[in-house]
């Protein structure tokens, strides 16, 4: 496991800093919770604790030390005990909390930046900061986090890599093992115990053998007679989450089966070589759809599915596209060097009838284009022994 140093706590600190004075803010108060899809990757970059539950609020000031404040004593004094915020409180009551130790530090915080307003901090929580605190003006600050947040450390580019060889050994051991009569529940277990064993934090299965039913493993018996699809999603010891998917086939793939997968791999290769430095996700989404059209395909109708997420220490963060722009929240920024991406598009098809190619990998920005995490993972149907 590749640990971080103060010297990366202290970087971060940095950047943060300086995004939050662009910004016009004194502070930011920056929430969390104990949930696997967005929220506890916002306290794990600033303390580099895994949050398996609760909730808590980080006060990061200009120029003081931050303080954090926890649902839970025991675990607030083991994220001190980390050392990347040496000042953990905890107290059921976030918010009396938080006050208390903005009167500590005898600094009158005009503006404080919130994180986390929108998804992570209950409406209740945030009614009582602003009848604590009546003479702050707080404000969204999302989008300050978020864009700090997205590009990603050459340490943490690092661990995703060592994320990665650790998920790809478990998905050639399902190909190696996979057999029909075997429990799909008994086999994820098989599968994902030397994950456990290398420090995963959280594991999401999805298998199926049928295009419309892929979903978490069963205790029933696999079939292994025609396709079997199998996909992990693994939170690393680091944080850090990454997700793909492994296709295979007992039967031969269908022509317009196969037709799709050309289209798609071919659009994934042309999408890594636009991806660089100041293009948006909506032209990489174009020149995805152009690719299919251009193989034949007619695309009907909108999918709310993402092109494209964010993703680091929460499984899904900003920036974010899909087809149908998700109550408003379809990110468009500028790519930068650095940030991260799970890449899994998919359009509704006029006429199409088979398995869609479940293509899903993480790709990183650089200067000359994406790079693929997996190091080139083989996404196409890949034949089973009765077949080669």
């Amino acid at each position: 496991m590749i640990v971080p140093s103060l010297y990366e706590r202290d970087a971060r600190f940095a950047k943060l800093r300086a995004a939050m004075q662009a910004a016009g803010f004194d502070a930011l108060l920056v929430a969390g919770k104990g949930h696997w899809w967005t929220g506890r990757g916002y306290l794990r970059y600033l303390t580099d604790f895994h949050l398996w539950g609760h909730d808590g609020l980080l006060l990061l000031p200009l120029e003081r030390d931050p303080v954090i404040i926890l649902t839970s004593y025991a675990v607030a004094d083991k994220i001190a005990q980390r050392g990347w915020v040496s000042d953990a409180r905890g107290d059921v009551y976030l918010v009396p909390c938080v006050a208390q130790a903005i009167r500590e530090a005898g600094v009158a915080y005009e503006s404080i930046g919130l994180v986390g307003e929108r998804a992570v901090i209950g409406a209740g929580v945030r009614d009582e900061l602003f009848d604590a605190l009546p003479g702050v003006r707080f404000g969204s600050a999302d989008r300050v986090f978020d864009q700090v947040r997205a590009v990603k450390s050459a340490l943490e580019l690092r661990q995703a890599r060592a994320l990665w060889q650790d998920v790809l050994a478990a998905m050639t051991r399902f190909q190696d093992t996979v057999r029909p009569g075997v429990l799909a529940s008994d086999i994820a277990a098989e599968i994902t115990r030397p994950l456990w064993a290398a420090g995963a934090r959280d594991i999401l299965i999805f298998m199926g053998e049928a295009p419309d039913d892929v979903g978490l493993p069963k205790p029933e018996p696999l079939r292994c007679d025609d396709k079997t699809r199998f996909h992990l999603e693994v939170c690393g010891p680091s944080g850090h989450w990454c997700e793909v998917t492994l296709n295979l086939a007992w039967q031969p793939p269908t022509p317009e089966e196969t037709r799709l997968m050309d289209a798609e791999v071919e659009a994934f290769a042309r999408l890594r070589d636009a991806a660089r430095p100041g293009r948006r996700l909506s032209q990489l989404a174009a020149l995805f759809e152009q690719t299919l059209v251009e193989h034949g395909f007619v695309i009907e109708g909108e999918t709310d599915h993402f092109d494209f997420h964010g993703q680091g220490m929460d499984t899904i963060e900003y920036p974010w596209h899909a087809q149908a722009r998700l109550w408003g929240q379809s990110q468009d920024w500028p790519l930068e060097a650095g940030m991260v991406f799970s890449y899994h598009p998919r359009r509704k098809l006029a006429g199409y009838r088979g398995w869609d190619t479940g293509l899903n990998e993480d790709i990183v920005i650089t200067a000359e284009g994406a790079e693929r995490l997996s190091g080139g993972w083989d996404q196409r149907w890949r034949l089973m022994p009765s077949l080669r």
